[in-house]
Formats: structure tokens, sequence, C-alpha cells
């Protein structure tokens, strides 16, 4: 019988289909992807701006208090939590650089000592998140600002905090997000996103008692935005007058990059440090008595930057839910749990998730501070709480009056209406 034999060699046509398809069909899969992450990043703006109906310019006069935390709340717990948290941080940064308020940080030795640094961070960290987080007249935000009502308190009647040094740290906060989305994250923040920030922080100042009346331009303003020009157009005449080199800004600036790089290995600090005095800019390092950054590591701090901005616009999905940075207030004791922390775990839980989380596993690695430590009051937070340690469980009646005071006052409305 005859063998018929089949060949098995693939034909030249077939091999060179087979070839090419592979990185075709990478190609196909990876444009798709970048096409879902675009799509899916700028769905979120669009839900938010359909949410809260404020579709152009002079629709943004008619914007709540209500409404402006709750957009301020959704920037900061899911559209740019990380960014929005630095800038924060920053703008706080930046106020010790004004002799003014650098003396006193360095006299009330809050900052400057280790042993009470961290707390004072963590505290800060908490009574911007109550405030931020929950609506402006829920008893959380009303407690977190009668509470920095009464730390702050006693150095305002003592005239050791000016009316100017608090506006310039109301200044700093609303101008600081702004100005990083706009140059550091996959979008700048929209009319809307930028007047809720102005709006939310002016009923922050209405709430301190914070004066505009003969310090900045004008007296009122028809809208968030409007507020947000005026201070900052303040803000930066009030830098260039009173931004200057003294020996006060040392301490406490040196305190707060020491909380910064903490997690960061001793032999690469150098180089992350002047990677942070290139954030800083020309102003503020010089206030801060830092070197001149060489043009090698500014060229890295941007082009970072530049590439971070790339990679999450266009290769990362957006987060689907928001960041819970609080528990609910224990319904036996009120006290409030905190999961978000930079060097001391200030009231975090002592449980399996916190030691042996993410958190957890980071902090053992880079030898830091561990939840659950009973220094630390894993048991969770009340507001009487927060301050000093010599401050703990005092001020609970003051704190009740201004609480009561700011139910009444706190608008939920829109303030410049």
């Amino acid at each position: 019988m005859q063998n018929i034999s089949t060949s098995t060699s693939t034909s030249p046509l077939l091999t060179a289909s087979v070839q090419y398809s592979t990185p075709t069909v990478v190609v196909i899969v990876l444009v798709a992807y970048i096409a879902l992450c675009r799509s899916l990043r700028f769905r979120f703006e669009r839900k938010l701006q359909e949410k809260f109906n404020y579709p152009d310019r002079s629709s943004l006069a008619r914007m709540t208090n209500d409404d402006a935390q709750a957009i301020v709340n959704s920037i900061q717990s899911q559209e740019f939590p990380f960014l929005y948290k630095l800038s924060l941080q920053f703008g706080l940064f930046k106020t010790y650089s004004i002799p003014t308020i650098s003396k006193l940080l360095s006299a009330t030795t809050a900052l400057t000592d280790p042993k009470f640094a961290g707390k004072r961070y963590e505290d800060t960290t908490i009574l911007f998140g109550q405030f931020s987080i929950y609506p402006p007249k829920s008893d959380r935000a009303l407690k977190a600002l009668a509470r920095m009502n009464y730390l702050h308190n006693r150095y305002v009647v003592g005239g050791q905090i000016s009316n100017a040094d608090l506006l310039y740290t109301l200044s700093v906060v609303i101008i600081e997000p702004i100005r990083f989305m706009s140059q550091f994250e996959w979008r700048p923040l929209n009319e809307m996103e930028q007047c809720a920030i102005g709006t939310f922080w002016k009923s922050i100042g209405d709430a301190m008692g914070i004066k505009y009346t003969g310090v900045l331009a004008n007296d009122t303003w028809v809208d968030g935005l409007a507020f947000v020009e005026d201070i900052t157009t303040w803000s930066r005449q009030y830098e260039r007058d009173a931004m200057r080199p003294v020996i006060s800004n040392v301490k406490p600036a040196r305190a707060t990059v020491d909380l910064l790089l903490y997690h960061v290995p001793s032999f690469v600090r150098p180089y992350a440090l002047e990677l942070l005095t290139v954030l800083m800019g020309d102003r503020v390092r010089d206030a801060f008595m830092y070197p001149e950054p060489g043009i090698v590591m500014s060229m890295i701090a941007y082009t970072a930057l530049i590439v971070r901005r790339f990679i999450i616009g266009y290769l990362f999905l957006p987060r689907a839910y928001p960041l819970v940075f609080f528990s609910e207030p224990d319904p036996k004791t009120d006290r409030i749990y905190h999961y978000d922390y930079q060097v001391e775990p200030w009231y975090v839980p002592n449980n399996v998730w916190s030691r042996w989380g993410p958190s957890g596993l980071l902090s053992r690695f880079v030898d830091g501070i561990v939840p659950g430590d009973k220094p630390w009051k894993p048991e969770g937070f009340l507001f009487e709480d927060i301050g000093p340690v010599a401050r703990m469980g005092a001020g609970i009646k003051e704190m009740e009056a201004d609480v009561d005071r700011l139910r009444r006052e706190r608008p939920t409305g829109c303030p410049f209406a």
C-alpha cells in the first residue's frame, strides 16, 4: 500500500501571520486598556458635576456649604487622596517660614520637640479630617472646630497668634491643593471643585473668627472662586512682605522634614531632602535656610512627577470606593479609631489588620512604630484628647459652648448669598 505522507511544515504566509499577530494583539489590548482608564477616570468627574449641578460660572454663586464640603470630601477621599493630603502638609509647612508663626511653634515646643511632634502632626490631621469628611453641622465637624478653637484661643487672646497668621494659614490650605493638582496631578481641579475649596475653607475661617474686612481687597464675594482669587492675591503679597530667613524658622522646618522622611533609609535621606527642597521653591527654601538643590535633582524631581501624572492618568484605573480614614464612634465609649498615620500610630486600633496589614508590615520593614502599643491610645480618641499632652481632657465646657455657637451660626446654605 502506498504511504501517503502529510506535510507538517507551516507555510511562510501562516508563519508570518502568527509572528506578527502577538505584538498586534498586545497593542490592541494596551490601547483598549488605556481608553478604558481614560474613560473611567473622567466618568467620576462627570458624575460629580451631574450630581451637584453647577454647570457654569454663574451657577457657582448658589453653591451651598453642604455641597462644598461634600465635593472637598470626594477630592480627598476618592479622586486625589495622596496629593490632596500632601498639598495640605506642604501648605502648613509653608506657614513655618513666617517668623511670627515659627517663633510661637519654637516657644511651645509642640512641633520642635520630637517627644511631642508626632502627636501634634496626627492631631492636626484628625481635626482637618473630621471637619472635611463630615457635614458642616454634624457633631463630628462641630466638635473638631470647637477643639481647634479651644487650642488656639489662649494664644489668640494673648496676642501670640495674629489675625494675619490665621488668615495666611487659611490661604495656604486653599491655594496649595489647587496648585498641586494643576501642576502635578493627572488633571487639574475644575471650576466647581476650586469653588468648593474656596467655599468650604471660607466657612472654616468664619468658624475660627478670622477677619477679612480691611485685609483682603473685598468684603463680599459672589462665589468661592472669587474668594480664592482675592485671598490668593493677598497671600502672595503677604509672603513677599513677611516670609524671610530667621533662625526661629529652622527648628519647626527640620522637625517636620524629619517626620516626612521618617521612613526613608538614612543613606537615601540626603537625596530625599534635596528632592523636597526642589518642591519648596526658592522663597520657602531660603526662609528655611536650606541650600539650593542641584540641577540634576531638580530634573529628577519634576521628571518623576510628570511620569507619575502620565501613569496615573493613562494606566491606573480610578479608585472604585472612597478611602476610610476613621471609624464610627463606639456606641459605649464614643471613641473613634484613626486608620491613617504618618509616623506615630495615635488612636489606631490594636488588631491583626493594623499590626500585620500593609501599614503595619511597612512599619516593621523600616523599623517604624507598629500600631497597638499603649502610649498611642489604641482605644481611639475623644475630641478632648486632641492637643498637647498637658491639655488632654481639658476644655470640655469651652468646647460645648462653642459647639452650641457653631450649631446656631454655621451655614449649610450658600455662605455668599
